[in-house]
């Protein structure tokens, strides 16, 4: 299943296993580029993958190999999925000189390459997960356990995957249009073509498309092109006329127009993003990302520019005016100072993200941008390493015992909720801590007031506090134990977020004061 063209043997590490879900809302508009060496398993659901050239049927039980640098698309035919991500990397080993080397493999992107799990084998990998989340499973276990389901992939019989492929209904209209669209995205595509191969009228044919993919087929068709013209354009020889050609846009004026609404940069500054002088504003650490991609001279907007007093005003102004001065190429904004967009776009062409609790989406739309896909990548496989090594330290040092995180907010107390935060999926979905009992399952934060604060049960007790005015809440606050009672063998600590300060947390009952993680978490060097 997974090839290695050079000499010794081969062996893929396992670096994680995640599970994704997906609801109807979720379903991708465009296409994604995978950031590693993904090995995607079905177990819930149904769709159509669309992979260099190749459409692949998935449903519970297939899986996919998904090479680094891929570009792919998706289109969900269910109301819900779910899958397992297994990221892997590939590795070569072999004998020298009396000893073994052990590689990175390098080799040329292939295809998607895909497999019919048997019903054991995809309990094999539901178990899998299952264990490296929650019981200290060791690292030689998770790779041996690994190394038995590729075998097993490797050894499956390929009528089994025919059999499958038999028994699938046939392609729909609407899939056979966006097959058609990814084939034929160079030439000139009308939509009464796109109609007939759907065997609908143009205009059932665009309301059935826009629900299939939440786009309109144009929309749909300018967005592969736009793709397209993004790898043209990294070619050294290439030009903003001839990529423009070469996608089906013969207007380079009109091609200008949709890349710069596609990307958010020109296509001359897309072509010169990794020299370009870049200034930021924003409250989620934008600059922070930036300095791990290698883009060290950046300069940003001190936080959110409030205008509620003439101080606040008189600080914005300096503020922008000294972005003026720095004379950037490219302005990177966040959701949060959509209302200064034309003041920025007056100093520079200004690029406004859009806001998602997936932080990783974020950095990697930076890192487009700046023209440092390749560095992201791997900061987010050495933070994946990271995790995992944490994960396990934690099933060792402190098992079931349970995190829990609160703030002091301007008179009040908010707890930090299990999902839908980058700290929350960190500390409880990534690193496998135990919530305490008064975290919100499924919310992302509570807040309350101390009279509103009921007892609460919780081994760690993590503390964030925005200002000094709030120092009169943590005594109160933060020294209620099991049942109400009040903890006298706690101890409150300080930390700067060092190794040596997180091994204060394992002493039992313990009260943590911590720096502004909620804020943190945005980045890769604060995750």
């Amino acid at each position: 299943m997974l090839p290695v063209s050079k000499p010794g043997y081969p062996f893929v590490y396992l670096s994680s296993i995640r599970k994704r879900g997906y609801r109807e809302r979720d379903v991708w508009q465009q296409t994604k580029t995978i950031p590693g060496d993904l090995l995607v398993v079905m177990e819930q659901g149904q769709g159509r993958l669309y992979a260099e050239g190749q459409t692949i049927r998935m449903q519970p039980g297939q899986c996919v190999w998904l090479s680094v640098g891929m570009k792919i698309d998706f289109l969900q035919e269910s109301d819900s999925l779910t899958v397992y991500v297994l990221a892997a990397r590939e590795l070569r080993v072999a004998r020298r000189k009396g000893g073994w080397s052990c590689v990175p493999q390098v080799r040329e992107q292939s295809g998607a390459l895909k497999a019919v799990m048997s019903a054991a084998m995809l309990e094999g990998v539901q178990r899998l997960y299952e264990e490296s989340r929650h019981r200290g499973m060791s690292d030689a276990d998770l790779q041996h356990r690994f190394q038995l389901l590729l075998h097993e992939l490797r050894e499956s019989k390929p009528d089994t995957a025919q059999a499958m492929q038999d028994v699938q209904e046939p392609e729909n209209g609407i899939e056979r249009t966006i097959r058609y669209l990814h084939e034929h995205y160079s030439e000139k595509i009308k939509l009464e073509t796109l109609a007939d191969l759907a065997g609908l009228t143009p205009t059932s044919y665009s309301r059935s498309f826009k629900r299939a993919k939440q786009v309109s087929p144009i929309e749909y068709l300018n967005q592969i092109r736009i793709d397209a013209a993004k790898r043209l354009l990294q070619l050294p020889e290439s030009s903003v006329k001839s990529a423009a050609g070469a996608v089906g846009m013969g207007s380079e004026f009109y091609f200008s127009r949709m890349f710069k609404k596609a990307v958010g940069l020109s296509p001359t500054l897309f072509v010169k993003r990794r020299q370009l002088r870049v200034a930021s504003a924003s409250c989620f650490r934008y600059k922070e990302c930036l300095y791990s991609l290698g883009v060290e001279d950046a300069f940003e907007l001190d936080s959110y520019l409030s205008i509620e007093t003439e101080e606040d005003r008189r600080f914005g102004e300096l503020q922008l005016e000294q972005m003026r001065e720095y004379r950037p190429d490219v302005i990177v904004a966040d959701s949060r100072h959509l209302s200064l967009y034309e003041r920025l776009r007056q100093i520079a062409p200004t690029v406004m993200l859009r806001f998602t609790m997936d932080w990783r989406s974020t950095y990697m739309r930076l890192a487009e941008l700046v023209g440092r896909e390749s560095e992201a990548r791997f900061t987010c496989r050495q933070l994946e390493l990271r995790v995992e090594a944490a994960r396990k330290r934690f099933a060792q040092t402190i098992g079931q015992q349970t995190i829990s995180l609160i703030r002091l907010q301007h008179g009040r107390i908010r707890v930090q909720g299990r999902v839908d935060h980058p700290l929350s999926n960190l500390l409880y979905a990534e690193l496998g801590l135990q919530p305490g009992s008064f975290v919100p399952p499924n919310q992302r934060l509570k807040d309350m007031t101390l009279e509103s604060l009921a007892p609460f049960d919780t081994d760690y007790l993590l503390v964030y506090q925005d200002s000094e005015e709030d120092k009169d809440l943590l005594p109160k606050a933060v020294w209620q134990g099991s049942a109400g009672e009040t903890t006298r063998g706690g101890h409150v600590g300080k930390t700067d977020g060092s190794d040596r300060a997180g091994e204060e947390a394992y002493n039992p009952n313990q009260t943590l004061l911590i720096p502004n993680w909620v804020s943190m978490s945005w980045a890769p060097t604060g995750q």
